[in-house]
């Protein structure tokens, strides 16, 4: 990751501990934050940590996320918002240390969505890629940054011609959690 390349990008929620080291952007994600939007049970957050930039037309954008120890619930992923009420999220979560869950959310209209699921044990580094096609999103994630599977296809209702693109950490329970992002860019 060159410093050059993140010029351009900006904070929502800026955490307190950013460090800058090597070719990574180690990450310290504050407790009790988060990006969750339900009625259903009178719980909204907004207040997670998320780096980014602004873009228009079509894009691939790709994250790499690497983490040693987990804290439940605790997330670091892709984002891709036009506010706080319309945004679409993928990240690792784990609800348990021995269960790793690949999560994604689609948040419209002020309700978040979640689908959920298993993947291997042992996860410390994973990729993220967000492409944006003619107003359809296609979400994806890779162990090896190679071979990518689709997550989910969704489309936002209330989308803009300009999105804001970028990583995402945050950390719903009582804990603190650390990760560094060593790969945030666009790809051809």
């Amino acid at each position: 990751m060159l410093l050059d390349a993140l010029q351009k990008f900006e904070w929502y929620n800026e955490p307190e501990n950013v460090i800058f080291r090597d070719q990574e952007m180690r990450v310290q994600a504050g407790s009790q934050t988060d990006f969750w939007q339900s009625k259903h049970h009178q719980y909204g957050k907004d207040n997670g940590h998320y780096f980014f930039t602004r873009r228009d037309n079509n894009f691939t954008f790709v994250v790499k996320w690497s983490f040693e120890e987990s804290r439940p619930y605790a997330q670091c992923g892709i984002m891709l918002r036009v506010d706080e009420k319309n945004w679409i999220k993928a990240s690792i979560m784990y609800d348990n240390p021995q269960r790793p869950m690949l999560g994604s959310s689609v948040t419209q209209g002020g309700y978040s969505d979640w689908a959920a699921q298993d993947i291997p044990q042992g996860i410390k580094t994973i990729w993220f890629k967000i492409k944006r096609f003619q107003g359809d999103y296609l979400i994806y994630y890779s162990l090896d940054g190679e071979n990518y599977k689709q997550i989910r296809t969704t489309h936002l209702l209330n989308d803009m011609p300009e999105v804001k693109i970028g990583a995402y950490i945050c950390s719903p329970g009582a804990e603190e959690f650390e990760a560094s992002l060593s790969e945030i860019d666009f790809i051809e």
